[in-house]
């Protein structure tokens, strides 16, 4: 018994089956705001939108799609997301983030272990 709980507790702590959104934003620039999409656990997407950096974040929901979140969340655990270095702030900076890991690039340039993953969730349409 205790050998199997020893393993479950060691499943939980995998990054692959982490089970926490994920957020794909850029923003920055003269007006600081930005935009990005988010996909639950559960498969919800919704869009986000901040029009400047005071601007109160707008929230458009856009559909649900379970199996991207599960290509997304094995995506991002085969690339070591979790252990991945942040990087940092530019002019215009995009992220990728899921629970307490956040990797920053310049607009344009997402790490190539990220790049797939960021683009579809982007691109995201219902």
């Amino acid at each position: 018994m205790r050998v199997i709980l020893a393993v479950l507790g060691l499943l939980a702590a995998t990054p692959a089956l982490a089970q926490s959104p994920i957020t794909a934003w850029c923003g920055g620039g003269v007006t600081g705001g930005g935009g990005g999409t988010r996909i639950m656990p559960d498969g919800t997407i919704i869009r986000l939108n901040r029009a400047t950096a005071t601007a109160n974040q707008t929230i458009t929901p856009l559909g649900q799609d379970q199996a991207a979140y599960a290509r997304w969340n094995e995506a991002l655990a085969r690339a070591g997301f979790a252990t991945m270095r942040r990087g940092e702030f530019s002019n215009m900076t995009c992220s990728l983030s899921q629970d307490r890991t956040t990797v920053l690039w310049p607009i344009n340039a997402p790490p190539p272990a990220l790049a797939e993953v960021f683009r579809e969730m982007q691109g995201w349409r219902p």
